[in-house]
């Protein structure tokens, strides 16, 4: 397990034409790792997500992954697509990273 932390995105200003500016807020740090897909998986998804998203094992709240928009993971950022599965100690998320 890895340090994992978890940003909300909020609004910090307004540009010229009045569209909110964005900026990421952490909301808290957890344990965290990135695992494989299943065999069950890989044959019933779609090429795409499979290539392009990766699964997110954390002991972080549900409260907390709700709320977030942005994950870190050493040093690289992905963007949360989905909550999966909400086991007792642990949730399963979906997250894509973003593109160089």
């Amino acid at each position: 397990m890895k340090p994992v932390h978890f940003f909300a995105l909020e609004v910090v200003g307004r540009d010229e034409l009045n569209n909110p500016i964005y900026e990421p807020v952490p909301i808290g740090s957890y344990k965290g790792v990135l695992t494989q897909w299943s065999l069950e998986e890989i044959a019933v998804m779609d090429r795409e997500v499979l290539e392009t998203h990766q699964k997110l094992l954390t002991d972080a709240p549900r409260s907390v992954l709700e709320r977030a928009e942005r994950v870190e993971i050493e040093g690289v950022s992905y963007a949360i697509t989905d909550l999966k599965k909400d086991f007792r100690r642990w949730r399963l998320c979906h997250v894509k990273a973003d593109d160089p």
